[in-house]
């Protein structure tokens, strides 16, 4: 698994003063034993942007924001959509079991990593978006006879292995909406949704970049499950 220097632990930002007076900064988690967080996930194709949010009061800080590698370089990163149409059936299957094994592999590694980095400050849950499809096709074969299945397979690897590798760790999981989670989280917060955005676009110019659309996305989610939590 391999984290970017540049994308690893922070220096804790604060963005202050979201919706309530008289704000109080979250004090520091090499400082204390009670602080919670919980980290917002951007799934890809073979990696996935983990975003670790805490909130107190009206401050958010995000404590780390890194990049992870789900799966080995050498392996197929999308297989059911490209690699798998030209093989046989068995080859095929063993393909796609050890693009499976290593995406589980990295998942539960890079979440164990993070939550062990951050101690003493406790995990609350996971946010990632809602899954591509309800489940996915045990055979190879059946994912390639649908073109809907096909096109959104391989996304569902790396969301399993992920919110698996959350369960493994005892971690809550809480499901969003790309289109909805910022009026949600906005909800949370007391704010509008475009106000809320704004912020999170302005922390983002506070940390090292990258920090796009996916990256405030990932955040929101964070906030909504670090308050369900």
């Amino acid at each position: 698994m391999r984290l970017e220097p540049d994308e690893g632990k922070l220096s804790s930002p604060v963005l202050r003063g979201l919706g309530r007076s008289n704000p109080a900064r979250l004090p520091d988690r090499h400082t204390t034993q009670m602080t919670y967080f919980a980290i917002g996930v951007e799934d890809h194709y073979g990696w996935a942007n983990l975003v670790s949010v805490a909130a107190s009061g009206p401050d958010i800080t995000v404590i780390d924001k890194r990049r992870v590698d789900l799966i080995e370089p050498n392996l197929a990163a999308s297989p059911y959509h490209h690699e798998t149409l030209q093989m046989r059936q068995s080859e095929a299957e063993k393909l796609v079991r050890a693009v499976k094994a290593s995406a589980n592999r990295h998942a539960r590694t890079a979440l164990a990593t993070l939550i062990t980095e951050l101690a003493p400050a406790t995990c609350r849950a996971i946010a990632i978006r809602t899954p591509p499809l309800a489940e996915l096709p045990a055979k190879v074969a059946d994912v390639h006879a649908n073109y809907f299945i096909m096109c959104r397979a391989d996304g569902m690897i790396y969301h399993q292995a992920l919110t698996r590798a959350a369960a493994q760790l005892d971690l809550s999981v809480f499901h969003f909406d790309k289109s909805q989670i910022l009026e949600l989280a906005a909800q949370v917060r007391g704010l509008k949704a475009s106000t809320l955005e704004r912020r999170l676009n302005a922390l983002g110019r506070t940390l090292k970049p990258p920090w796009r659309k996916g990256h405030v996305v990932a955040c929101a989610g964070a906030l909504v499950a670090h308050g369900a939590g």
